[in-house]
């Protein structure tokens, strides 16, 4: 029996927004409330915080050379930065879900569950706008996927926006809205630039869908006339949509979601958008793009919440043992340290903030295993 113990850290409840300075037990990967011998693996974490394990919404690691894309393996932006589970966010249909099974799924020591593109061959652009045209969007074999892949397969993703879309938009969204149905998983959309308008998006989103790429900056966003949040927005938030940030490359702005905030609009996931593009600069890593919500008035709690527990429960992977610290889940344990000093961090528009602290993971379990941080945050 492997026996671990995390000493020295102070152990998170994210939902309750409290802390205790206690030892986290691990016994066979699974927490306990004390082990029966002395541990295997002592793990010293003095001054750490111990949250449950990071969960990253929105990333795409479908990672192969027979794609030729710009995509990230999971480990890179997983395991390495201190992550526990990444969600690649459509980067395979229909068309091209074996090969994430078999390259993804087996080499990867990150956990790693996706979202599965509505567009056939997803986000490899074996064919351009991959949901551009009627006969890209398969229904039939995305609901057949779920059937072979259903244990980590957690819903169906979108790219509502004219380069994705094309003038298709509309009607792909109604074929993923179809499709989410079928299979009881909620639906991913990606909101960009028009068409499909995003009032006519939102009206198709029900309560547990997620809205990704939230608060862009780019025109006709979630701000309207005089930068007031239109209705559509609040409206799929009062009736239970999730909000995800969705950093990327180009898809996150400070200004935009100050606004918003500022009309009463939340945050319910933090999340990236990481791939090559967006990797090196903007978004680069979870820990990052988490102290740009601490730059805009989040708490702590709130942060580490928004990438613990409302992601788990999100895609409905609690049960797996993600979101909290209980007694008998499967082990996954983010350490990490929040160094009082001030960050300037960017958006993806360019605009610079301040972070009052640095969130900065020490490494993270997962079941049995412990892994050190060793990328750049």
């Amino acid at each position: 029996m492997a026996r671990i113990t995390i000493q020295g850290g102070r152990v998170m409840d994210p939902l309750a927004g409290t802390a205790e300075l206690r030892p986290l037990h691990i016994l066979d990967g699974h927490i306990v409330d004390s082990l029966p011998a002395p541990p295997d693996r002592l793990i010293d974490v003095a001054g750490a915080w111990i949250a449950p394990g990071f969960i990253d919404l929105h990333t795409h690691v479908f990672s192969h050379g027979l794609f030729g894309s710009g995509l990230v393996t999971a480990d890179r932006i997983g395991v390495e930065q201190g992550v526990a589970c990444v969600v690649d966010a459509g980067s395979a249909g229909a068309a091209t879900i074996e090969g994430f099974n078999t390259y993804v799924m087996p080499t990867q020591r990150t956990s790693v569950f996706a979202f599965i593109n509505i567009g056939s061959p997803g986000l490899p652009h074996l064919t351009g706008g991959h949901s551009s045209r009627p006969e890209y969007c398969d229904l039939a074999a995305t609901v057949r996927a779920f059937e072979r892949h259903g244990e980590w397969l957690v819903g169906v993703k979108m790219l509502a926006s004219q380069s994705h879309a094309g003038s298709f938009g509309i009607e792909a969204i109604k074929l993923a809205r179809k499709a989410a149905e079928l299979v009881g998983k909620p639906m991913m959309v990606h909101i960009g630039n028009a068409p499909p308008v995003i009032d006519d998006v939102l009206d198709l989103l029900r309560p547990g869908d997620i809205v990704t790429h939230a608060y862009h900056g780019k025109t006709g966003g979630v701000l309207g006339y005089r930068d007031r949040v239109i209705p559509a927005f609040r409206e799929a938030v009062e009736r239970g949509v999730i909000v995800d940030l969705g950093h990327g490359q180009s898809s996150f702005s400070f200004r935009t979601c100050e606004i918003a905030l500022e009309q009463g609009m939340p945050v319910h996931c933090i999340s990236t958008d990481l791939h090559r593009g967006s990797l090196a600069r903007q978004a680069v890593s979870l820990a990052r793009t988490m102290c740009k919500m601490r730059a805009l008035g989040f708490s702590l709690f709130e942060v580490i919440r928004a990438v613990t527990r409302a992601p788990a429960d999100a895609i409905g992977i609690g049960s797996r043992g993600f979101g909290d610290l209980s007694v008998g889940s499967r082990a996954h344990a983010t350490v990490f340290l929040e160094i009082d000093e001030p960050w300037e961090l960017e958006d993806a528009e360019g605009e610079r903030r301040i972070a009052p602290s640095r969130i900065e993971p020490v490494g993270v379990l997962i079941g049995d295993a412990w892994y050190e941080r060793s990328a750049p945050l």
